[in-house]
This record gives C-alpha cells, sequence and structure tokens, in this order.
C-alpha cells in the first residue's frame, strides 16, 4: 500500500510546490511552474506530474489558507479594474477569462480580457489615441478542433494592476480557444456578469 501511494503523494507535492510558485511568481505559467516544481522535487517520471487542474486547485487551497482577507480584497480590486477595461474597451465586446475570474488571482496577477476584432491594428490605434503606452506580443493558442493559431496580445499597467489585452477575430466570437487548464473552450465573462460578481464578492 505504501508504495502505491507514493507517487500520488508525490504528485500532490509537486502541484503544491508549483502552487507556491505562482502565488509567489504569477508570470509564471503553469507549465513553467511544474517543471520548476518537479526539479526541485527530483522528480524526472512525467507520469507523476499534475495536470493543471490540479495545480490549480492547490493554487485556490494555498491562497484560501496562508492569504484569505487579503486575497479577496486583491480579487476585488483586480476584478474592478477589469470592469473599468472592459467598459473601456466595450466597442470590442471585450470578455473576462483567467485567475481574475475564477478566483485564483492575486496582486500580482495580470487582467486578461479577450477583445473581438478583425484588424489587430483597429486596437492598437485605439491604444494610441487613448494614450496608453503598452507592450506587444505574440502567443499561441489551441482549439477544439485541434488547431494551433498564433495571436496578439497587449499588455500595459493601469494604476497597480497589469492589463492583457488578447485580440481574436469577430468569426471566433463563439469558438473560443481552450481553456490551458481545464482543455475546454473559454467562455469568459462579460461585463454584466462580471458586475454579478463584484456585487456578490
Amino acid at each position: 500500500m505504501p508504495r502505491r501511494s507514493a507517487p500520488r503523494a508525490l504528485r500532490h507535492q509537486i502541484a503544491i510546490e508549483a502552487a507556491q510558485l505562482i502565488a509567489e511568481q504569477s508570470d509564471l505559467s503553469y507549465a513553467q511552474a511544474r517543471n520548476k516544481a518537479a526539479k526541485r522535487l527530483r522528480c524526472t517520471d512525467q507520469r507523476q506530474l499534475p495536470e493543471n487542474r490540479e495545480i490549480e486547485l492547490a493554487l485556490k487551497n494555498h491562497l484560501q489558507l496562508f492569504q484569505p482577507t487579503a486575497q479577496a480584497t486583491q480579487l476585488h480590486e483586480l476584478r474592478k479594474s477589469a470592469a473599468e477595461a472592459m467598459r473601456l474597451f466595450s466597442p470590442y465586446h471585450p470578455r473576462l477569462i483567467g485567475p481574475v475570474l475564477t478566483g485564483v488571482a492575486n496582486q500580482h496577477t495580470p487582467v486578461t480580457l479577450i477583445l473581438f476584432s478583425d484588424t489587430v491594428e483597429s486596437v492598437a490605434i485605439a491604444l494610441m489615441d487613448w494614450k496608453i503606452p503598452c507592450r506587444q506580443r505574440e502567443v499561441t493558442l489551441d482549439y477544439s478542433n485541434k488547431k494551433r493559431v498564433m495571436r496578439t496580445v497587449f499588455s500595459f499597467h493601469a494604476g497597480e494592476h497589469q492589463i492583457e489585452l488578447l485580440v481574436l477575430p469577430e468569426s471566433e466570437r463563439h469558438n473560443l480557444p481552450l481553456d490551458p487548464t481545464e482543455g475546454r473552450p473559454q467562455k469568459g465573462a462579460s461585463l454584466d456578469q462580471l458586475l454579478t460578481l463584484l456585487a456578490s464578492d
């Protein structure tokens, strides 16, 4: 029995270690945190590596255990920043995705919004018109039809929070990329849905 439970215990330990790393360095992806945690715990067996949803659960438990009051306040402030950004970018039908929506965010977590526009330039021009200094990068997204596509992300700071704008074409409004945690198409939240969340925080 101990031998059978040992791999499961190691997998759980890696998930906890990865969650702690993300709590300390929110710019780490789940994959990066998992690899760092495995290295720290000297695990070389890929079968023992936890899935993203296991790490997310460990992160949620970590934040609730070690930062219950602070995390709730930080999450509320992040969601308020998200609502302000969604109002600003309302012409692009924004949707909130990621940890700020799911509730596993802390003060270092960026607010991630999906914007819909058939031209990236339209969003870039809007940012310039509003004199918002930003950075631009490309990310690879997975879709349910097994396609992998490069999309543009703009990032900027609004007060203490980082805002990330993922630009998708209008045609993908009903075919969003896969959630890296769940492996299912993301749904995201509209501004009205976010305001409902804020009212219940």
